[in-house]
């Protein structure tokens, strides 16, 4: 399938594939499933909260399904952002900060320390994933969205699935997730 982005600000578009789809989605933007004869089929606004929601979803599967072990910081960062996304004004903009500064030092400490050992980078992906879901709450949806993908498909690479098939998962995630939502 092939999506079409398109730019609220000034109409320009991207066109992508659902393997590139968590890696491009912009803020204040369009997503557009294209058919065959790339007539568009269905449509979804992408806002703020949106993107806050992929990234925190894709950081918590990273640490349900390739860290082999707890990592209470990711843990709380994505605690602390859903709290966000159910209402903005229950955390500040500084708790976010400060929850993803831990699950990025978390991040960067297991992965300093077991440089060589794969299981423990999708451990040091996670947490990182975690970090940047925070970081999307609190500042740049859109890069930090991305962030997020990427380093959840850094902690599939790590473990059992592949990077290429973890950007599969994210994309049929987010076209589920839009549909339903619509």
């Amino acid at each position: 399938m092939t999506y079409q982005i398109i730019s609220t600000f000034d109409g320009s578009t991207e066109t992508c594939y659902l393997s590139e789809l968590s890696q491009k989605l912009k803020l204040n933007s369009i997503l557009c499933e294209l058919n065959a004869d790339d007539s568009v089929s269905d449509s979804w606004p992408l806002v703020h909260k949106t993107l806050v929601t992929f990234s925190v979803e894709f950081a918590e599967y990273a640490l349900k399904h390739y860290a082999k072990k707890k990592i209470p910081e990711a843990e709380v960062c994505i605690a602390l952002t859903r709290k966000w996304l159910q209402n903005h004004d229950a955390v500040t903009v500084e708790e976010l900060k400060v929850a993803a500064d831990a699950a990025a030092d978390a991040a960067y400490a297991t992965d300093a320390a077991n440089a060589a050992n794969a299981a423990t980078y999708a451990d040091a992906a996670a947490a990182d994933a975690a970090a940047h879901a925070a970081d999307a709450a609190a500042a740049n949806a859109a890069t930090y969205a991305a962030y997020a993908a990427n380093a959840a498909a850094d902690a599939a690479s790590g473990g059992v699935k592949s990077r290429e098939a973890e950007l599969i998962r994210q994309g049929g995630f987010i076209v589920e997730y839009l549909r339903a939502a619509g």
